[in-house]
């Protein structure tokens, strides 16, 4: 089953993982701790999130099994100087980024009616190119826009985590949501918070910091307002404890996790010292990488959501 082979993927992903951190790959302990989290993003995290959203496509079949390839490919880039070379090897990530939006697009265009818990899954599918394109970017080593290269990188993992996890497992969550009674425009809310604020947050690195407040308040309601709905009824449909624990635990980390983004936003806006960007990678990051979207990915990949899906969709 190729929702298994992703699985499968994902955990080889944290051995080869585990095995990076015994690598240096920059002289920055800074960019070195971020390559880490990037490694972990491109061998964990997309083969996770490609595992909940699993069909039977020709174009997922091939996603999948070129997954493994190409983030061995981009993981070999950060052994070269940043250089054409090493950003012709990042190149991999981005083209297979690519395909998935591909993925996501025929998703779209092949249903008839538009279920907002499905919309979330395609708007995760689509944003992940963002974060291809600027991992080839930071690799070949130029600063556009006047971006420091730790800004550039740090973008690149935004949008493998905020861009292209967060609303797949708010889709997860609202295919649960749709078999009970709950708040429904709570959820519309979520959905259209956490896809709405991607572009802002990027608005607000290009143009003002205070787009980029704006965005990161919009995203912080969409999060937290997912954690209610996850705590509060989400929860309640699935009988294993231990999955029941792990969606718990990543709704909290992802509170605390926004709350720490809003703050360095703000700090940014109005350019007082609050959290550093340091700071922000190691609570920040590490929360929203290692607290939120791994547990709650986790969790997912192991509920069947393939079954969930056949069931909502037959009520429809």
């Amino acid at each position: 089953m190729l929702s298994t082979f992703a699985k499968r993927s994902a955990a080889g992903g944290v051995v080869l993982w585990l095995l990076t951190l015994l690598l240096t790959t920059s002289d920055s302990e800074l960019a070195e701790m971020i390559h880490k989290v990037v490694f972990f993003a491109i061998f964990v995290i997309v083969p996770l999130g490609l595992s909940v959203v699993a069909n039977e496509s020709k174009l997922y079949k091939l996603v999948v099994f070129a997954q493994p390839i190409a983030a061995l490919i981009t993981l070999t880039s950060f052994f070269f100087e940043k250089s054409v070379l090493s950003a012709a090897l990042a190149s991999a990530w981005l083209i297979l980024n690519i395909l998935i939006a591909l993925f996501g697009l025929a998703r779209l265009i092949s249903r008839r009616n538009h279920p907002l818990e499905e919309l979330s899954i395609d708007a995760g599918l689509l944003y992940l190119p963002v974060a291809g394109l600027w991992l080839v970017i930071y690799r070949l080593g130029v600063q556009p826009f006047g971006y420091g290269e730790i800004i550039i990188l740090l973008t690149a993992v935004h949008f493998h985590f905020a861009g292209f996890a967060t609303p797949i497992i708010a889709g997860m969550s609202g295919r649960v949501l749709a078999r009970r009674n709950y708040p429904q425009r709570v959820f519309a809310i979520v959905v259209l918070a956490i896809v709405a604020a991607m572009p802002l947050v990027a608005a607000g690195i290009t143009f003002s910091p205070w787009l980029g407040f704006a965005g990161a308040l919009l995203l912080t309601v969409g999060v937290v307002m997912l954690a209610v709905l996850t705590v509060g009824w989400v929860i309640k449909s699935i009988t294993s404890r231990m999955w029941r624990t792990l969606l718990s635990i990543g709704a909290i980390a992802s509170c605390v996790a926004m709350v720490l983004a809003c703050l360095y936003a703000y700090s940014l806006a109005t350019k007082t010292l609050i959290i550093t960007i340091p700071g922000m990678a190691l609570t920040h990051g590490l929360l929203n990488a290692f607290g939120f979207v791994t547990c709650s990915l986790i969790a997912w990949s192991q509920i069947a959501p393939q079954k969930i899906e056949q069931v909502v969709n037959s009520t429809r």
